[in-house]
This record gives structure tokens, sequence and C-alpha cells, in this order.
């Protein structure tokens, strides 16, 4: 039998990606560079400041502050 793992949840905001590429592709790839995206609230898609996304991880208390990717 395989060991089962669980995942923590956490809303986080994430900022800084650029306003042309702001697409659920893109925003579900940022949230994978720490965990697992499990959903983006629609609301906040737009504002210009930050995107709120719902994570699973295995600590969220080890979610780093800063990742860095490049978006497509």
């Amino acid at each position: 039998m395989g060991a089962k793992g669980v995942l923590n949840i956490a809303w986080v905001n994430v900022s800084n990606i650029p306003l042309d590429k702001i697409h659920d592709r893109n925003i579900a790839y940022v949230g994978s560079l720490v965990g697992v995206t499990l959903d983006i609230d629609k609301a906040t898609v737009n504002r210009p400041e930050s995107v709120r996304i719902k994570l699973g991880c295995r600590d969220a208390e080890d979610i780093p502050i800063k990742a860095e990717g490049v978006l497509g």
C-alpha cells in the first residue's frame, strides 16, 4: 500500500504578474511553483495589485515569500 499525503490548504496573494499575462493557465502555473493550485479567486483576477489563489501544499508555513518563473 502506498503512503498517503495530506495537503494543507492556504489562500495566498500572488503579485507582480504582468497584466497581459493574467489568465487561468499562467495563474495556475505560478501556484504550481510552490504547491498545487486548487482554485483561483475570480473576483481578484482583474486586480492590478494581486491575484488570490487557493494552494494545496505539504506545509503552509513553508510557502516561500518569493518564487520566480517564466510566463508564456
